[in-house]
């Protein structure tokens, strides 16, 4: 059966038994000093309210309207309740033109939006409200976009994040403004609009659905909420006082955590670098460590595992869905997640320049010179020993060469080991090959066997620069 969606007028004769002119008018300074205090928006400002013409909204557009604010009202029409929906839109359509608002709506096909990006409806259709919203503020001058939030709104928020399970911007629930969104009734209850509307015999349209609690935050506000609000009639206060708390401490945290990510946090090509030298897991360690790994993707019970792996032996892996991370001795690195990929080029002799994913490698040949570059980045080679083309490719499982200044051979998994390469940056590891022997793991060894002798009389010099 379709929601049901009933038409409402309060009767004007009803007023003065249901709430005083009085308390009416307190509401209104109520509203206009919070706005004020919390400089939500200014009185030159252009406000775009997201008006559905239901009752939160329309009780907000007609408090703007009281006040004098420069005010135009955006509808959308999900197309979700067949003619119910299209009458909503005329509803707000019909009131933005009595009172000669600006008006603006927008028709979606949400079903196929939520099928086409693999969403709930809910989502799909905040998504096309919100991106909507944007394009109407950007393209029509407007400054803010006003919701109609309330203290009943932001008690259902806080207490379905804490069940689903959160962290402090969760618990912290609805912010009072982000970006340019404002909500000015935030601290305002639900008794308050109801009475502010049945005195000015507002007009509002009623979606049955509110009254379906097989919906979570329809189950939190029908059943939980009532239940709460026996063992604590104040709770929406509370909660709003908390919300406050709440926020005090997400902006502690995310301050502390800024000041460490600037300290010890460095990028060098793809890759960012954690210095763990901070760290302390009884002064908060643990909450500033998933608000520096909250961009990377990591989930709590990823973070919890890295943050008790930093006791551990040196090497776990972790993955988001985007990136690898590696504990390192004394520091966490992180490096994109991509597919491992076979890497693979000719270089002959008479080519200066050769470019892989990673790095620019340049070849001069030069004759023998006692002073030659002896750093990790240049392969400093007998060129009379080295037969063209060389090959250049990833390393792979079962190689091995002779490392400078050993006289036997090495497996190049032991090699990186004792080289202390992290897990996640071996893929990166290339090796120059000569006639089947690899000349040089680059950036880190030559074979011993095609070293610089006296007997050298030409030298090959590959100098290695990292992209960055």
């Amino acid at each position: 059966m379709p929601n049901e969606i009933t038409f409402i007028r309060f009767p004007y004769e009803k007023k003065l038994s249901l709430i005083k002119s009085s308390e009416v008018n307190t509401l209104l300074n109520q509203v206009k000093q919070h706005i004020k205090k919390n400089r939500l928006f200014g009185p030159d400002d252009n406000l775009l309210i997201a008006l559905s013409g239901g009752l939160d909204s329309m009780v907000l557009t007609h408090l703007l309207f009281q006040l004098d604010y420069h005010i135009g009202v955006a509808h959308c029409n999900f197309q979700l309740r067949g003619q119910e929906s299209d009458t909503d839109a005329e509803f707000v359509e019909a009131f933005a033109k009595m009172h000669k608002i600006p008006f603006y709506t927008k028709a979606f096909d949400t079903k196929k939006f939520a099928k086409d990006q693999q969403l709930s409806t809910q989502l799909a259709a905040r998504e096309l409200r919100y991106t909507w919203f944007d394009e109407v503020l950007r393209t029509q001058a407007y400054n803010y976009l006003v919701t109609a939030h309330h203290a009943g709104d932001q008690v259902e928020t806080m207490l379905y994040n804490l069940t689903k399970g959160t962290g402090i911007a969760g618990l912290r629930g609805i912010p009072l403004k982000n970006d340019q969104i404002r909500r000015p009734l935030l601290s305002i209850s639900k008794e308050d609009i109801e009475a502010y509307a049945r005195t000015h015999e507002l007009q509002w349209r009623e979606d049955a659905s509110n009254q379906d609690d097989k919906y979570s935050r329809n189950r939190l506000r029908l059943n939980v909420i009532p239940e709460l609000k026996q063992l604590n009639p104040g709770l929406e206060q509370t909660l709003t006082n908390n919300s406050k708390r709440f926020e005090a401490l997400e902006m502690l945290l995310v301050h502390q955590a800024n000041e460490v990510r600037s300290q010890f946090l460095s990028k060098h090509q793809d890759t960012f670098s954690l210095k763990l030298s901070w760290f302390d897991q009884e002064a908060g360690g643990l909450a500033i460590l998933i608000e520096l790994l909250k961009p990377f993707g990591f989930n709590l019970d990823q973070c919890f595992s890295i943050a008790e792996g930093l006791s551990d032996t040196s090497g776990k892996q972790y993955f988001s869905s985007d990136y690898s991370l590696v504990i390192d001795r004394e520091n966490i690195l992180i490096t994109p997640k991509q597919e491992k990929k076979e890497y693979s080029a000719i270089i002959e002799d008479s080519d200066p320049l050769i470019s892989t994913p990673w790095a620019d490698f340049t070849i001069e040949f030069t004759p023998y010179q006692k002073d030659w570059p002896k750093d990790n980045h240049t392969a400093c080679l007998d060129a009379d020993l080295i037969q063209f083309p060389i090959k250049v490719r990833n390393w792979a499982q079962g190689d091995s060469f002779y490392p400078l200044g050993m006289k036997g051979k090495k497996k190049l998994s032991d090699f990186m080991i004792d080289e202390k390469i992290p897990v996640n940056l071996k893929s990166r590891v290339l090796l120059f090959e000569s006639n089947h022997d690899i000349v040089w793991v680059a950036g880190y060894r030559i074979d011993n066997r095609y070293k610089v002798t006296p007997n050298t009389k030409r030298l090959l010099l590959i100098k290695m620069t990292n992209h960055v």
